[in-house]
């Protein structure tokens, strides 16, 4: 592969589906929410009804987080991540490409930053994921392929990721941009709750960038009624152009001299956001994996409404 973009279209994959050093990894999740709080878990049902011809499958709960994490959803230790590539037959020169159902690359580009964090540069996020592919009538499959393991050496990069004491050291600081990749509602704490985490409200200082904006900017003050009817079209959900794109985040202070620390609920929208920036070449942008999850169940630190 040539391009240094960090996403393949679906033409490319169609193209590449027999590929002997290719990983197509279908990462679909789901959500529901349980007293008022959100709980995700692994949609292996929604693979197994249909996915891309060759896609093995990778649990975002089961695989690729730490379940003895007091903060749910973080990702999964060196050791474990390594071993749930391996079984997945990922070795360190596979070209890996990640998809899921949601339209905008969310469980995708949370593959994408892990692989990345782990020091896997040959990763790529489908455009558009699997509502691009079944918008073009392209075939799917209900069979599970046989794998053979690989062996994954995982080799964190700190620049990959922001810790809750890097987002404190950040504050007020004018050379940092934080983005709150969630909803403006989310964002702006409207209501008493928060479906993601203990508090209403964002990090102090943080702009919003909705991670839906990534695919149309006019969508970025959506209501949440807009974008169901949205997600129920038979609209692409491809990124934005790069000109789009810059603009964007032109505009919400994002200048290539800015380090940059993305967040969202629990590192899903954030990997998104992250996914934008690295599409543009930003040169120094993490993701705050903890979010707001981590960040709104510690008392001593502050949250920003309105």
């Amino acid at each position: 592969m040539g391009s240094s973009s960090p996403l393949v279209s679906t033409e490319w994959l169609s193209q590449h589906l027999n590929d002997p050093d290719l990983r197509i990894v279908d990462v679909r999740w789901r959500s529901r929410y349980e007293n008022g709080r959100g709980i995700s878990f692994d949609d292996r049902e929604g693979y197994l009804a249909g996915h891309i011809p060759g896609a093995v499958f990778a649990g975002m709960k089961g695989d690729l987080s730490d379940p003895n994490h007091r903060v749910p959803d973080m990702l999964a230790p060196a050791n474990d991540f390594a071993a749930a590539m391996g079984r997945l037959g990922i070795g360190n020169d596979t070209l890996v490409v990640a998809y899921d159902n949601m339209g905008f690359p969310l469980g995708s580009a949370r593959l994408w930053w892990a692989l990345s964090y782990y020091g896997h540069d040959r990763v790529r996020v489908l455009d558009g994921g699997l509502r691009q592919w079944q918008l073009e009538r392209r075939p799917l499959s209900t069979g599970v392929p046989e794998v053979n393991p690989a062996s994954f050496v995982a080799a964190a990069r700190s620049g990959w990721v922001a810790g809750k004491h890097d987002v404190v050291a950040s504050l007020g600081q004018a050379d940092t941009v934080i983005i709150d990749c969630l909803t403006p509602e989310l964002y702006s704490g409207k209501g008493d709750r928060h479906l993601w985490g203990q508090r209403p409200g964002h990090i102090p200082g943080a702009v919003n960038v909705p991670y839906f904006a990534n695919v149309d900017a006019s969508l970025a003050a959506s209501t949440a009624a807009e974008r169901e009817q949205l997600l129920n079209s038979g609209r692409s959900f491809t990124f934005s152009s790069t000109t789009e794109l810059a603009a964007l985040y032109t505009a919400a202070g994002v200048t290539p001299d800015k380090k940059v620390i993305t967040y969202c609920g629990r590192g899903y929208a954030g990997a998104c956001g992250l996914l934008a920036l690295k599409v543009l070449g930003h040169p120094s942008a993490r993701l705050y994996d903890g979010s707001w999850t981590e960040w709104s169940a510690d008392p001593d630190l502050p949250a920003e409404r309105g």
